[in-house]
């Protein structure tokens, strides 16, 4: 058997303990869109969910303001099977995602039947602004007492075959095929905010995801967060346990539903606010790049913003808005 050969089994013996995702972040970003999209339901008809890729909003005088913001980037996960199950070598436990794994271990988190990490976004070779993390452009943008939500969302599963099998799973999707991103105005489903919450509760698929909110800045994009099948047993790498930073989806949508429905008869924010908000929170490298356009209105520039975020950062924002 050839050297090369035999390096190549060595190395196969050595990785047999991860397994990539095998759908990309844009893929599962699209699929959970469309659960995003159901904020909406559940509160009065002037209430509209835009995403950041949407066409042209309209102008400020037709919006009372903006109840909530939601900054989302998907990731693809990585498996890890455990240290029981595959058992590190002595001579690889500070090479590539061992690390975690050993951390893991160490600390009693869970890692039965396997633990799911992933990278934060290294920034692109052509971006604007190479220099921004889009760790640190969520971390600014994560302010619940002004109704802004950002989060990593990635499936606890890295198998393609289940993960679709719960996309597909029909149990739920009573009230789902008239969805607010593909509405017909003469045939919508008004679901009040209890159903709908019981409805988010009870999904398989959004069970399956874990939301984690970014806890810290960061000097480099050299880093993964770890967690389990069970949406919790958070740590990141350099190696920390972290606590009170994720959730399951179906609870934050759950959740959000009844803040929403709760927060519907209140005054919004205005939209000079929200607009007055980001130019304060994102960093002016990134601003600099969304160049002002003559006589626009503050909302389109708020949108702008999110198709610049989607576009550069792989961030999509989500606006939920009050029309008069």
């Amino acid at each position: 058997m050839s050297t090369k050969t035999q390096m190549n089994k060595r190395a196969l013996r050595r990785d047999k303990f991860k397994f990539p995702f095998e759908l990309s972040e844009e893929q599962i970003a699209i699929k959970l869109g469309f659960y995003f999209g159901l904020l909406e339901e559940g509160l009065e008809r002037s209430f509209e969910l835009h995403p950041s890729d949407e066409a042209k909003t309209g102008a400020d005088h037709e919006y009372e303001g903006i109840l909530a913001r939601y900054y989302l980037q998907a990731k693809a996960p990585v498996g890890l099977l455990g240290t029981q199950k595959v058992p590190i070598d002595k001579d690889r436990e500070d090479a590539g995602l061992n690390t975690i794994r050993k951390f893991r271990a160490d600390n009693d988190l869970c890692e039965n039947p396997y633990s799911l990490c992933f990278p934060l976004r290294r920034p692109a070779k052509h971006a604007k602004v190479p220099e921004q993390l889009q760790h640190n452009l969520l971390y600014a943008m994560h302010a619940p007492s002004k109704r802004s939500y950002a989060m990593y969302v990635a499936p606890t599963t890295y198998e393609k075959e289940e993960y679709l099998r719960l996309l597909r799973d029909k149990s739920h999707r009573e009230y789902l095929h008239d969805g607010p991103f593909w509405r017909s105005n003469e045939r919508r489903y008004l679901l009040n905010s209890t159903m709908l919450t019981e409805m988010f509760m009870n999904m398989p698929f959004l069970q399956a995801h874990i939301c984690i909110v970014p806890h810290d800045m960061v000097q480099s994009h050299e880093h993964h967060y770890s967690y389990s099948v069970h949406a919790n047993d958070v740590a990141f790498h350099s190696p920390a346990v972290l606590d009170d930073v994720s959730m399951n989806l179906s609870d934050f949508l759950a959740r959000q539903s009844q803040f929403n429905s709760r927060a519907a008869d209140e005054e919004p924010q205005s939209i000079e606010a929200v607009a007055s908000d980001l130019k304060r929170s994102l960093p002016e490298s990134v601003l600099s790049g969304i160049a002002p356009v003559e006589n626009e209105s503050r909302i389109s520039w708020i949108k702008r913003v999110g198709v610049a975020l989607k576009k550069e950062y792989g961030i999509d924002q989500y606006l939920l808005v009050k029309r008069k």
